[in-house]
C-alpha cells in the first residue's frame, strides 16, 4: 500500500469505527439456537491476506482483503465463534474488494469433507458490494470443518475484504421473524457498511444521509454522513479515492458522472480544495454556451448538474448555476422523445440507447427536481424558459413513469417492457424523485399514501438486517444483463430508497 495513503488514513483512524464489529452491537455470539449474527470469516493462513492486487490498481481504505485466485485454488476459512447448536439459516457474506468485470462463480465447500454446500455467481460487481449465499449445512458441521472458497468460472480473480474491516465478508445467521427490516434499513445505511466507490454510487448513499441528517428525524444519519466523507476526505487538503476499476484518482476529478458527493461535501467542507477539482471539470465542459462531446447520458442531471448547482448555491457563483442549466436543458433536448427517455443519445439523434432504462430513468428524473429549486433559489432565471423546461419535462415523464407503475407499487427493470423483471434501484429513484416533484407542488400524481405503498414494496426486498435486494446489477454487462433476470444486493440504491423515509 502507499505508504503516504496509509498515514492518511491513519490520521483519519481516530474518528472512524472501521471495525465491522461495530455493527454487531453488543450482541453476544455464544452458542445459541436464535440468536441472528454476523459471524467472523477468518482466513486460514495469513499470510493470503492482502496479496498484489493487478498492477495499477488499489484497495481502498487500508482494509485487509484476500484473494480467490483466477487460477481455480482453494482458499479455506474458519468460523470458530459459530454457535454450534443454531438451527437459523446460514448465509455465506462477500465484500467485494476490487470491481468484477466478468460472470465469476464462487463455489463453497466444507473444507474436509469437499461437499458442496453453495455457489454464488459473482458478475460484474463493483467495488465495496454485498453477495450472499444460504447455505446448505449445518452449524455444528460448517463450524467443524470450515469451508473452502474456489472460483469455478471466470477468468480473474476476486478480491473481498475480510472481517476486519466494516464492511468486511463473513457469516450471516439469519433471524428474520425477530427483525424489523425497514428499522435495520435505517440502521445500515447509517453505517460504514453503505459506502461505496467515490463517485455517482457513493453519492447517492451521501445525498441521502445529507437530506436525513437536515430533516431532524434521523440524527444518526449525521454522524453517518461525516464517517463517510473521512474515508475519503481524510484532512483539509487532500481527496483520496479510487475510481471504479481501482485505479488510485487522489487529488483528481475527471468524471462526467463522479461528482454526486460533492452535494454533501459543499455543506460539510466548504472550503476543501477537491471541490474545485469537480467545478473546474465542469467549467472545462462548456464552451460557447453549450457541452463540448457528442452525446450525453442521464447519469449527468444527477450526479453532474445537481451537484454543481448545489456547489453554486453555496458559494452564490452565477456561472456554475449557468453551467448546471446548460446540462440540464441539454439533456432535456436530447434523451427525450414521445413518452421515452433515453440513457444515452448522439446529439446528432443517429444512436440511442437503453430506452426507459428504469435506473438511467430515475437519474434523469432525480437531477431535474433536485435542481430546480436551487436553480429557482438562485433569482437568476427569473422568465428563463429554460427553468420553465425542467417543471414541464419532470412533469410529462413522471406521468409516462406513472402510467407504466406496476400494481405492486414497483417498476420493471425497462419500465414499459412488462418482460422484464422489477427492478429495486430504478424503483428507488423513480419513487423518491415523484415524491420530490409532488413536494414541489407540480402536477405528479404521487400523494404520501403512494409513496409509502412504493416503500412498502421495497421494504419486501430488504434482508433481515436491512440491505436493498432485487437490484439490476450496475451497468457493465450491457442491455441483455439489464434486462435479464440476474439481481443483487445494491449499497447505493438503499441511498435512493432512503428519500422515501424522510
Amino acid at each position: 500500500m502507499n505508504n503516504r495513503r496509509t498515514f492518511i488514513y491513519q490520521l483519519a483512524a481516530a474518528g472512524l469505527a472501521l471495525s465491522f464489529s461495530s455493527c454487531r452491537g453488543e450482541k453476544n455470539i455464544a452458542d445459541d439456537t436464535t440468536l441472528d449474527a454476523y459471524i467472523p470469516l477468518l482466513i486460514d493462513d495469513e499470510n493470503e491476506l492482502n496479496t498484489p492486487v493487478p498492477e495499477g490498481k488499489r484497495s481502498s481504505f487500508g482494509w485487509n482483503y484476500f484473494e480467490i485466485p483466477k487460477n481455480g485454488e482453494a482458499v479455506k476459512f474458519n468460523v470458530p465463534d459459530l454457535p454450534s447448536r443454531s438451527v437459523l439459516p446460514i448465509y455465506l457474506r462477500l465484500f467485494v474488494a476490487l470491481e468484477v468485470r466478468d460472470q465469476l462463480e464462487v463455489t463453497i465447500t466444507l473444507a474436509e469433507s469437499g461437499r458442496v454446500i453453495g455457489t454464488l455467481p459473482v458478475w460484474y460487481a463493483n467495488t465495496m458490494q454485498l453477495f450472499e449465499c444460504k447455505l446448505d449445512v449445518e452449524a455444528k458441521r460448517l463450524k467443524k470443518e470450515g469451508l473452502r472458497l474456489t472460483l469455478s468460472k471466470g477468468n480473474e480473480s476476486l478480491y473481498c475484504y475480510d472481517f476486519s474491516a466494516e464492511a468486511g465478508s463473513h457469516i450471516y445467521l439469519d433471524n428474520g421473524e425477530d427483525q424489523d427490516p425497514s428499522k435495520n434499513f435505517i440502521a445500515s445505511l447509517c453505517s460504514l457498511k453503505s459506502v461505496n466507490t467515490f463517485g455517482w454510487m457513493e453519492g447517492c448513499v451521501t445525498d441521502s444521509l445529507d437530506e436525513m441528517g437536515r430533516s431532524g428525524v434521523f440524527p444518526q444519519a449525521n454522524d453517518a454522513l461525516d464517517k463517510h466523507l473521512k474515508l475519503f476526505l481524510p484532512d483539509n487538503k487532500n481527496i483520496i479515492y479510487e475510481d471504479y476499476h481501482g485505479r488510485p484518482k487522489d487529488n483528481v476529478h475527471t468524471n462526467w458522472e463522479g461528482g454526486l458527493p460533492f452535494a454533501a461535501i459543499v455543506k460539510r467542507y466548504p472550503d476543501h480544495p477537491s471541490i474545485k477539482l469537480f467545478t473546474d471539470f465542469c467549467e472545462s465542459r462548456i464552451e460557447n454556451g453549450k457541452t463540448k462531446g457528442a452525446s450525453l447520458t442521464t447519469e449527468g442531471c444527477y450526479h453532474l448538474a445537481y451537484p454543481l448547482a448545489a456547489i453554486a448555491n453555496a458559494k452564490q457563483n452565477k456561472e456554475w448555476f449557468e453551467i448546471a442549466l446548460i446540462e440540464l436543458d441539454e439533456r432535456i433536448q436530447y434523451l427525450t422523445g414521445v413518452d421515452v427517455v433515453y440513457q444515452r443519445a448522439s446529439k446528432n439523434g443517429e444512436q440511442t440507447s437503453f430506452q426507459n432504462w428504469a435506473r438511467g430513468y430515475a437519474w434523469f428524473l432525480l437531477g431535474l427536481v433536485r435542481s430546480y429549486p436551487l436553480l429557482k433559489k438562485s433569482g437568476l432565471f427569473e422568465g428563463d424558459p429554460r427553468l420553465k423546461r425542467i417543471q414541464q419535462a419532470f412533469e410529462e415523464y413522471a406521468n409516462v413513469a406513472l402510467k407504466y407503475q406496476q400494481q405492486d407499487a414497483g417498476w420493471k427493470a425497462y419500465i414499459d417492457l412488462p418482460e422484464t423483471s422489477f427492478d429495486a434501484s430504478g424503483t428507488a429513484g423513480i419513487a423518491s424523485a415523484l415524491m420530490y416533484g409532488y413536494g414541489l407542488g407540480w402536477n405528479v400524481d404521487f400523494n404520501e399514501q403512494k409513496q409509502l405503498a412504493a416503500r412498502e414494496r421495497l421494504e419486501k426486498s430488504l434482508t433481515s438486517d436491512g440491505f436493498l435486494k432485487d437490484c439490476c446489477q450496475v451497468n457493465r454487462g450491457g442491455e441483455e444483463l439489464q434486462k435479464g433476470t440476474y439481481r443483487v444486493i445494491s449499497q447505493y440504491a438503499m441511498g435512493l430508497m432512503a428519500h422515501l423515509y424522510i
